[in-house]
């Protein structure tokens, strides 16, 4: 028989409070080694010149000059610049495209239902793999993408992922693709979360359908659209599988967002504390983000 916490009785001179704490002490173990412990090495290790290539791994003292150094260096400005492109041009196409898609498809029916199960197929794919894929589409010489785009006329070069001007939109729409299908899932919850009576009392009224999607349903997807929102712009912060299997930061560097600048720094060029002090600068972005985010949803809430 299943029984929660609070129906648990604590033993025999152990305070409930200190029983609670028992019970829950592998759950806080394992929170301490793998979230806790990383994250205070990082900041430690960011305060100090370390490179893993030192043979006497001598860690000097240098304070603040690792966050100094990455707000005036002009390769960490550029990423910074290219990751705020890439966030932008995938949420909000995806947005888009995803709300598009939860209306299109909201019908209770079996081919609607067949059609959204295969629409999440991207979503379930490594990033990795999804990349290491759309690789082979975008290849010059043998993918089905330029081969196409040659057929109506188009000039390919080195391929859509080996122009400066067409290396971003290829990726984000790598992004696009995988991605889409969660923000509908979302939509779609929320269109079904939503109250009846209000759409039928503006049918009443005779209420057209775009009045009653602008004046109704936008309003009340609006929670719905931060928590999307949220999840797809701290995601898109953290791009890195689809960079690294794509790209590789290339051509140039048109396509090196912070976090593969941040594996270039720490595992090329194995300056860890510099790595470490550029990781917990997107850490306290994307923080920062959320906050703003969960602030907002709760203001709406309310």
């Amino acid at each position: 028989m299943n029984k929660s916490i609070s129906s648990v009785r604590p033993r025999r001179g152990i305070s409930k409070e200190l029983w609670y704490l028992l019970m829950l002490a592998p759950l806080l173990v394992f929170v301490v080694l793998i979230a806790i412990y990383p994250l205070g090495f990082s900041m430690i290790i960011s305060l100090f010149k370390y490179r893993l290539t030192d043979p006497n791994q001598t860690k000097t003292f240098i304070g603040l000059a690792n966050y100094i150094r990455a707000f005036s260096d002009p390769v960490i400005l550029k990423a910074i610049k290219t990751t705020l492109v890439f966030v932008a041009g995938t949420v909000s196409l995806e947005l888009i495209l995803g709300l598009g898609l939860a209306l299109l498809l909201s019908a209770e029916t079996t081919l609607m239902h067949i059609i959204r199960s295969f629409l999440l197929i991207p979503m379930a794919l490594p990033s990795l793999v999804v990349g290491l894929v759309w690789k082979s589409l975008y290849n010059a010489d043998f993918g089905v993408i330029p081969f196409y785009l040659k057929a109506l006329g188009i000039d390919v070069g080195s391929g859509p992922l080996g122009e400066l001007s067409t290396a971003m939109p290829a990726v984000i729409l790598i992004d696009v693709w995988q991605w889409t299908p969660l923000i509908m899932v979302l939509f779609l919850a929320g269109l079904k979360s939503m109250p009846t009576e209000p759409f039928e009392a503006a049918l009443v009224d005779g209420a057209s359908r775009f009045q009653r999607f602008v004046y109704l349903t936008l309003p009340l997807l609006k929670p719905t659209f931060l928590i999307a929102l949220l999840m797809r712009t701290m995601q898109s912060f953290k791009v890195f599988d689809i960079i690294y299997a794509t790209t590789a930061g290339g051509p140039g560097s048109a396509t090196t967002v912070l976090n593969f600048q941040i594996y270039t720094v720490g595992m090329t060029f194995f300056d860890m504390g510099y790595a470490a002090a550029l990781a917990n600068i997107l850490l306290a972005v994307v923080a920062t983000l959320a906050i703003i985010y969960v602030m907002v949803l709760e203001r709406q809430q309310a």
